[in-house]
């Protein structure tokens, strides 16, 4: 059956997407480190920018790596309650859930908006490679902005008790 929620399906795509590029960046810090190591034991010569192309790789990594989790509702559970309440209660206890996670990203996106303001008046950068620290910022924003989305979308999935298990 297709699904009729264009709210969901949008999430699903942007999940995807941002899981792919979280893919990426993980692959490239993995490989990054692996060539600096055997660079410099082999032959002498590092990678110049290694530190700050691992760093950016893995708030790339990071921020955009969320939004799978929050979007299949595989957060951390503690699931205590869930046994020994109703259905009903549960699933009433899920989607409050949902809207503070959905509140709560908002309000982390609002708290990084004035740090990657100032990165950006003041012209902050990388020493290494020299890259300006406010892209850094605003790769964090738009990861967290995408994951706040596919939150959103989770709040359009049916509720299950179900924590463990399911595909990302």
């Amino acid at each position: 059956m297709a699904d009729t929620n264009p709210i969901r399906g949008i999430a699903e795509k942007l999940k995807n997407a941002q899981l792919k590029l979280a893919m990426l960046a993980l692959g490239v810090m993995m490989m990054v480190t692996v060539l600096d190591v055997t660079l410099r034991y082999v032959f002498g010569t590092p990678i110049h920018g290694s530190y700050d192309i691992v760093e950016a790789s893995l708030v790339v990594f990071v921020f955009h790596g969320l939004a799978a989790c929050f979007f299949a509702r595989q957060n951390i559970v503690i699931d205590l309650i869930d046994s020994v309440v109703s259905d009903r209660v549960a699933t009433i206890l899920i989607r409050i859930s949902d809207v503070v996670t959905v509140l709560l990203l908002a309000l982390i996106i609002w708290a990084m908006a004035s740090p990657a303001h100032q990165a950006f008046e003041y012209g902050d950068r990388k020493l290494e490679l020299g890259m300006q620290i406010w892209i850094l910022w605003a790769i964090a924003i738009a990861g967290l902005v995408g994951t706040l989305f596919c939150a959103i979308g989770a709040m359009f999935q049916p509720v299950t008790r179900h924590h463990g298990g399911e595909r990302l």
